[in-house]
């Protein structure tokens, strides 16, 4: 038999069902998909469950500014609890942006209720590509029609069912170094979605996706330019697996004496592509013309940065060291008596990914601050009432020679918190370079 790579990842009225209770498409799909979808986990706790009860009448629930539910007059025949907890993003785990899981699941709804997603101006890639996800029982996450407010910078979707939920970018551009010292190069890549596995079917709604590829597996995609916007060095781009302009290698200038940002632009065309969205002409959210935006930090011989609730701070006059000790890095910030001082440890010595954890090929925080005058004790884990360790984030461990090299990005809990809820955690972000003692 015959299999077609058919990949036109924006045409999201052209799938197999994910579930039922999303309006259907008119149009026929004329070739099936040869992708599976990936199975993924489910994403652990990472933050407390905000709720509310809400009856027949309706209501709205809000977690922060980043995610809101709004419940109509009818959608439930008493009242009832709902939720919305954050948890870990297995979607995508290299990125920062949360998972939700919303309450109450197992039920169906008489009338869809309405989920919003609110993003950042600063999130980055462009939010015309920008489509809201849900993960099924057996681990498939599905893409959805998704409205975008662009003026209130909302992805909106309605669902008589819930479950774990997340947005992302349809098209990025991904890197594989936030920072680089003078010299160094970072690799730049434009990706796609890929459908998952679908079947030629006359009534179609959601889409179950699978791994991302690089830009072109559509046939619809063209790449025109990439360039500096600002910020010294230089920028090449190559040829990828499509035979498009999809890739392309940055390198630092051989001298860096302070602490730059580098801002990089890619212009790319999707001709006929677009996404599922009743807000729009004809509910198509054309794609077009796309600019995608990204940002390399140039980094001096030592450095040492630390976002904490907002707050950057430049750590890098601080003491601090970076060793390996019996298969173990440790990278160490502040005395014992610093106001800040934080140790960072991978359980393993090659440059990658490390997700938090205790385990080899793991990366666990230990982090403390003096406020007030008393000394405050945070994890990148917290326990449960079973005494279960639940870590959360992710560190990279970028280069391990002369100087070490790293980052961790992800959230922090206070330590021997004496009751059974999730504890309030502490955004934080570290990137470092630091000689090797």
């Amino acid at each position: 038999m015959t299999i077609y790579r058919f990949v036109v990842i924006f045409t999201l009225t052209l799938a197999i069902s994910c579930n039922k209770d999303v309006r259907l498409a008119e149009e026929p799909h004329p070739f099936p998909v040869f992708d599976d979808p990936v199975v993924k986990p489910k994403g652990r706790a990472i933050g407390k469950t905000v709720s509310a009860e809400i009856g027949p009448n309706g209501g709205v629930l809000w977690y922060g500014d980043v995610v809101r539910l709004e419940i109509p007059p009818g959608a439930v025949n008493e009242q009832t609890t709902f939720g919305i907890q954050p948890i870990g993003n297995t979607f995508d785990e290299t990125s920062v942006n949360p998972a939700f899981r919303l309450f109450p699941e197992h039920i169906h709804f008489n009338k869809p209720v309405e989920i919003s997603f609110l993003y950042s101006p600063d999130a980055g890639g462009n939010p015309i590509t920008r489509i809201v996800a849900f993960q099924r029982e057996d681990g498939v996450w599905c893409g959805s029609s998704t409205e975008h407010n662009s003026s209130q910078r909302r992805l909106i979707v309605e669902t008589t069912h819930f479950s774990d939920w997340v947005w992302f970018d349809l098209i990025s551009l991904r890197k594989d170094k936030e920072s680089i010292g003078a010299g160094e190069t970072v690799n730049l890549k434009l990706l796609e979605q890929i459908l998952g596995e679908l079947m030629p079917v006359n009534h179609i709604d959601s889409v179950p996706l699978a791994a991302m590829d690089d830009i072109g597996s559509s046939k619809d995609i063209t790449v025109s330019e990439w360039k500096i916007l600002s910020g010294p060095g230089s920028l090449s781009s190559k040829i990828n697996s499509h035979l498009l302009l999809g890739d392309a290698i940055y390198t630092a200038p051989e001298t860096v004496h302070e602490v730059t940002d580098v801002e990089i632009q890619v212009e790319l065309e999707s001709k006929s592509g677009y996404i599922s969205d009743r807000s729009a002409p004809n509910g198509r959210r054309k794609l077009g013309k796309l600019v995608l935006l990204t940002t390399v930090r140039l980094l001096p011989e030592n450095f040492v940065q630390l976002k904490l609730g907002g707050v950057v701070q430049d750590l890098s006059q601080i003491e601090n060291d970076a060793k390996l000790v019996n298969g173990s890095i440790y990278v160490r910030l502040g005395g014992q008596n610093a106001p800040i001082s934080l140790t960072l440890q991978y359980f393993g010595t090659i440059p990658g990914g490390y997700p938090g954890g205790s385990a080899i090929g793991e990366a666990a925080v230990y982090f403390a601050e003096v406020v007030g005058g008393e000394r405050s004790f945070f994890n990148n884990f917290y326990r449960t009432c079973e005494n279960d360790h639940i870590y959360n984030g992710r560190a990279t461990l970028t280069a391990i020679d002369e100087y070490i090299q790293g980052s961790f990005s992800g959230q922090i809990f206070p330590v021997n918190v004496q009751n059974c809820e999730v504890p309030e955690p502490k955004a934080v972000e570290l990137n470092f370079k630091i000689k090797q003692n």
